[in-house]
């Protein structure tokens, strides 16, 4: 079984809801996401949100995981009675029937904008399905023993000290689905780099990849999985059996029979350093062990095969050759690079643009991002340089509640409030019409829409829109954003937000689909610089795809 970590598909990693089987299903997975979205989705969206949240297992392996889903949701449906957790609501559309109470007593749309009220789910009887038994147990540390250990954002370096600290205090094993049912506990997974010299061996995780997958990152350098009970030995007690699952994991994913490579000494599996990824719901309840193999036998590793299905595309890179994309790569990964191969980060794209058709005639332009990645400065460029004319989503929605916007409402206050705001069944047409409303008010040719965060919003907004949408996506990650945003909090005399306050806001309800966004994106900023090369970047790329600036448009 394996490990899959960061922004790719975690293999391994699961969440439960008080109700979770033992091992993860299609079923426990759809009825996560449900309850998460509270809202009908299809069988492709639950999917992707499950692959987002690291809810597919390894057994959980086809190559079209909306048919299977598909096919349990359905027979789930037809074969029972008035108990299931699951109705369809549509053709095509699944719900969960404790929340169809919620979505009925929901309130007609602000009658300022002249909405109809959207129709209600109806049920469709069934009956509940009991879970399979609980199997395996994990390794994972109590957070009145990690807090102080683990303060940090991302990885951080480390010769092994930290990880004996780590493991040197109270202990235990729960069983999966319960290690994900709370967030006291992080399961300690480890995550091993196979290198030689500047070589390093990377894979592509599972068969679950979207069309813009990459943009996401779907590439990944770190092998391993869940330390569990298994890894105890009395050879292996005084690490909590950590190198000996690096080393199990190791030749489990890479089949070194046809190299004739030989079986992997656990001396020579060294840890290199931890990480701490509070960026992300299922990041909250793991730490990572880096640790790193170097290969010795080159002549026979250079020929190694996958050991198991989850593995694919097994090959080479060359830290030196220039051609590492960090995009393409989950966000572990992109830690990892950054950081053992500080080359790697210097050599970064600054933008990609995927179409430049949506920019070519008068537009509409929708800036998404996370929180801190850059998204206020783009559209600040814009506007001074290439004269479009600003339109805050942030201010709409704040209208739309009779609130005051961020900072004058504490953002994480805000943030609940904008997420049931829109998880109504007519919030985002709501929003997409005041926002349209807002864009022709100003009469401008082109608008930029600031802080789209929901692909509901964009859907109902292309729709409400007179003008074409396009949509740029500024990426920062979790930890750079974090940087981002304190420094642009000091130098508007304001001190920064605590490290976890910020991965709280970053992981709020409300930026679930932020990742989604990009995935639909016309053209992507990445941000590894920081301020000091965004403007010229964000000029480059609108100059490459034909945008006037303000001067030549007067």
């Amino acid at each position: 079984m394996a490990w899959s970590c960061g922004s790719c598909a975690r293999s391994r990693c699961h969440a439960s809801n008080g109700m979770a089987p033992g091992s993860p299903t299609y079923l426990w997975a759809a009825e996560l996401v449900l309850r998460r979205h509270r809202r009908p989705l299809r069988v492709h969206e639950i999917v992707t949100y499950a692959q987002d949240l690291g809810l597919f297992s390894e057994g959980m392996h086809s190559r079209t995981p909306q048919k299977s889903l598909q096919a349990r949701l359905s027979i789930e449906i037809l074969s029972n009675a008035d108990h299931s957790r699951f109705v369809r609501t549509a053709s095509g559309l699944f719900f969960l029937r404790e929340l169809l109470a919620e979505a009925h007593a929901s309130e007609a749309g602000d009658e300022r904008l002249d909405l109809p009220h959207p129709m209600k789910p109806e049920p469709y009887t069934a009956r509940r399905r009991a879970p399979p038994p609980a199997t395996e147990r994990v390794l994972a540390i109590p957070r009145e023993h990690y807090a102080t250990l683990l303060s940090f954002q991302g990885l951080k370096l480390d010769n092994g000290e930290l990880v004996r600290r780590l493991v040197g205090g109270p202990l235990d094993y729960l069983s999966r689905t319960e290690a994900e049912e709370t967030d006291s506990h992080k399961q300690v997974v480890t995550y091993v780099l196979v290198t030689h010299g500047a070589k390093v061996l990377s894979f592509r995780r599972g068969t679950f990849n979207r069309a813009a997958a990459f943009l996401k990152g779907s590439l990944c350098i770190g092998f391993g999985g869940h330390v569990s009970e298994d890894d105890i030995t009395i050879f292996s007690y005084a690490d909590a059996g950590i190198v000996a699952n690096a080393v199990r994991e190791i030749q489990e994913e890479i089949d070194l029979a046809p190299s004739g490579a030989q079986v992997i000494d656990s001396e020579d599996v060294r840890i290199v350093g931890l990480i701490n990824d509070d960026s992300s719901e299922v990041g909250r309840r793991h730490v990572g062990i880096v640790m790193r193999y170097e290969v010795k036998d080159w002549a026979a590793w250079e020929r190694a095969e996958r050991g198991e299905a989850s593995i694919n595309q097994l090959s080479w890179i060359d830290a030196l050759s220039g051609s590492v994309n960090l995009i393409e790569f989950e966000y572990w990964s992109q830690l990892c690079w950054r950081a053992l191969f500080p080359v790697v980060a210097k050599a970064q794209p600054a933008y990609k643009i995927l179409r430049k058709k949506p920019f070519r005639s008068a537009h509409h332009l929708v800036i998404g991002g996370g929180i801190g990645s850059g998204k206020s400065r783009a559209t600040r460029h814009l506007t001074q340089a290439f004269g479009y004319v600003e339109v805050n989503s942030g201010r709409v929605i704040a209208e739309l509640l009779g609130l005051p916007p961020v900072p004058l409402t504490p953002r994480p206050h805000f943030q609940e409030l904008a997420w049931e705001f829109v998880r109504s069944p007519d919030g985002p047409s709501r929003l997409a019409a005041a926002l349209a409303h807002a864009a022709g008010r100003s009469g401008a040719r082109q608008v930029v829409f600031d802080g789209v965060r929901q692909l509901s919003t964009l859907q109902a907004l292309r729709a409400a829109s007179e003008a074409p949408i396009a949509l740029l996506f500024v990426h920062a990650a979790p930890d750079l954003a974090y940087d981002l945003h304190s420094g642009r909090m000091r130098a508007g005399g304001e001190p920064p937000v605590e490290r976890d306050a910020f991965m709280r806001m970053l992981s709020a309800p409300v930026e679930l689909d932020v990742a989604s966004l990009m995935a639909e994106a016309d053209a992507v900023i990445y941000n590894w610089a920081g301020e000091d090369h965004y403007g010229r970047t964000l000029s480059a790329m609108a100059e490459e795809l034909g945008l006037r600036r303000r001067n030549e448009v007067d």
